[in-house]
């Protein structure tokens, strides 16, 4: 994201402290350290990691993927959670810190003190220095900046990943697309054994879902016209991608603790699992889970199933699926090989084309075992007519949305994929009866109707159902939805899994 030097001297936009420091940060949603630890010298929130070899800062998955909640004012950690994290206004305040000391003398003075450059000559290196990166960042930072405000727990993820390839990675400024589909951040839980994870099942693979991630979210790969030897060269680090896929096998999903949270009624709860396998889990897997049939994996491995409904069924708003079947990119002489030499390609396509072709080179260079390799891809393989392992795709067209599995779902919320129903029970309802204006980034669950406290209060970010993106309608089942008691009765049994 930054260097690590320049980010632990900058000061925040308007100058009143350091920007790393956890106080600040939080009003973005990031959580603050564990303590004092060698390990983070410098103090930074929970999902910060620098490496001091390359003298970088950036951030991890644990920014987005780790949530604090609140019951009855005590803080409980959940890891994996969705975070309440506002990336977008943060990544925007980070290149407004930046800008404004260069301009600012005295802001540059403070600024250079930490590095000792009290003379003329070590000043103007460091000032040098710093309006390169202003460059590099203010560049970056238009092609996130979102047309639509995502507010906590959301982001147009997918958009700025085929931002920065299409337009940062290949030097094509033509292809810049709006950041105007945020969806929420999903829950990291069983996401090793789940067929895919994303809200639209674009990749099957691990090493292809993570490599795409790293690319989106600051590294970077070599699309540059005329690569040549360098072409798709990247900046991922493959080793360290299969470790926390690895650890992520560790992650369960949180349990409803009812000595804090309440008992479980256990004949609502009963009732409830009817009407849900009755109106819910013909698209909503639960345990326990149905799995893909072995017979269709190259080495008999088995996932836990996911459904998949199309968008313009489920009645959900279009803008997230729309904006990735409508984009078309410009590809340059480096990228249009991979398409059969196309010069135009549709997005989704360029995004799975190049993400696979810097894994391929990553991979090669990194001298992998066939083993090691078939490890990275999550054995995700079907046997081809020659008898081979072939890259499992899934089989929809990216028009269906993921309807996944609900373990842990009441430390999940808002709801649907662009979070615009802010508990279980609204969304049981129907259409009509959800509000159109709520706020998030409240901490406290609503233990009721499950999800989180989202009324107005100082803070918190006033979501708009009426906005384009941030539709609330669709997903009645059944037509019409359920009763008030009926909807008791379902999150009685949710609250279960």
């Amino acid at each position: 994201m930054m260097p690590a030097d320049l980010f632990a001297a900058l000061e925040q936009p308007d100058g009143r402290g350091r920007f790393g420091a956890p106080d600040f940060l939080a009003q973005f949603g990031f959580l603050p350290p564990d303590g004092d630890s060698p390990l983070n010298p410098d103090g930074y929130p929970i999902g910060f990691a620098v490496d001091q070899e390359a003298n970088q800062v950036g951030l991890t998955c644990a920014a987005c993927h780790t949530a604090e909640v609140e019951v009855n004012g005590e803080r409980i950690r959940i890891d994996g959670a969705p975070a309440h994290l506002d990336f977008d206004s943060f990544y925007q305040a980070l290149a407004q810190a930046v800008a404004a000391t260069l301009v600012s003398p005295e802001r540059f003075q403070r600024f250079a003190a930490n590095f000792g450059a009290e003379d003329e000559a070590a000043q103007k290196a460091l000032q040098a220095r710093l309006a390169e990166f202003n460059l590099e960042l203010t560049g970056d930072a238009v092609v996130r900046r979102p047309a639509l405000a995502s507010g906590y727990g959301r982001v147009d993820a997918l958009t700025q990943i085929i931002n920065s390839l299409a337009v940062t990675d290949q030097s094509k400024p033509e292809n810049l697309y709006p950041v105007a589909a945020p969806t929420s951040y999903p829950p990291l839980w069983l996401t090793p054994e789940l067929e895919f994870v994303q809200w639209i099942p674009i990749a099957a693979s691990p090493i292809a879902r993570n490599g795409g991630q790293v690319l989106g979210v600051f590294g970077h790969t070599d699309l540059s016209s005329g690569a040549a030897e360098n072409a798709f060269r990247s900046t991922m680090l493959l080793r360290n991608l299969q470790e926390m896929e690895d650890w992520l096998q560790v992650l369960k999903p949180p349990v409803w603790d009812e000595t804090r949270m309440g008992k479980i009624d256990p004949e609502l709860r009963d009732r409830g699992a009817e009407i849900f396998r009755e109106n819910c889990a013909g698209c909503h897997n639960m345990a326990p889970y149905e799995r893909t049939e072995p017979e269709v994996n190259h080495f008999g491995e088995t996932f836990i199933r996911i459904g998949r409904v199309d968008f313009r069924k489920v009645g959900t708003d279009p803008a997230y699926p729309m904006s990735l079947l409508t984009r078309q990119v410009a590809t340059n002489e480096t990228t249009a090989p991979l398409f059969g030499d196309r010069p135009i390609v549709p997005a989704l396509e360029f995004f799975g084309g190049t993400v696979q072709a810097s894994v391929q080179r990553a991979i090669a260079e990194a001298e992998f075992s066939e083993e090691e390799i078939l490890a990275l891809n999550g054995m995700r393989f079907t046997t081809g007519p020659d008898g081979k392992p072939v890259p499992y795709t899934p089989e929809q067209p990216p028009t269906y949305l993921k309807a996944g599995p609900l373990a842990g779902v009441w430390a999940t919320g808002p709801y649907l994929h662009n979070g615009s129903v802010p508990t279980i029970y609204e969304l049981l309802s129907p259409a009509s009866e959800r509000r159109e204006v709520f706020w998030t980034g409240g901490r406290a669950l609503d233990l009721r109707r499950l999800g989180y406290e989202s009324g107005d209060a100082p803070g918190r970010f006033r979501f708009d159902t009426r906005l384009p993106g941030n539709g609330n309608g669709g997903h009645e089942y059944p037509e019409g939805g359920l009763s008030h008691d009926e909807r008791m009765a379902v999150i009685e049994y949710l609250k279960s899994q």
